[in-house]
């Protein structure tokens, strides 16, 4: 059996304070970045991109960059990131998904210095750990 792997766009953007990370708070699950599963024959980076538009209803218009890959969790999942320079969006909106049941998920933007806070579970920490320091590369 194979593992799960999964696609994790991280949208970022430049201020005069510092990097931020493109986050949202999903009702019943807390905070978290865009991510979703990689279905069979699909590449990684369509799945990247698909799940940012199935999840914030962003298209991506400009190039998305590898950051890498890296086995995040128990167990073990396999997640591919990918950095695309957010521009001109706005600080915080809502976005009602058509794949998951109707949630509307709160977007905002995350400083990439500032520690997640104790409403976001674990793997996205381990992710953050991961892609923050490629980030600016």
């Amino acid at each position: 059996m194979s593992r799960v792997q999964k696609a994790c766009p991280v949208v970022f953007r430049m201020l005069d304070r510092g990097p931020e990370v493109l986050a949202f708070e999903r009702p019943s699950a807390g905070k978290q970045f865009v991510k979703g599963t990689i279905e069979a024959g699909e590449k990684p980076i369509d799945a990247a991109k698909r799940e940012l538009r199935e999840e914030s209803g962003l298209v991506v218009n400009s190039p998305m960059t590898s950051l890498g890959v890296c086995e995040i969790g128990t167990s073990r999942q396999r997640w591919h990131f990918f950095r695309w320079q957010g521009l001109s969006l706005p600080d915080t909106w809502q976005h009602e998904t058509t794949d998951d049941h109707g949630h509307t998920f709160s977007f905002f933007w995350h400083p990439i210095d500032v520690p997640l806070d104790q409403y976001c579970h674990s793997i996205f920490e381990e992710a953050c750990e991961f892609f923050a320091p490629r980030l600016l590369r």
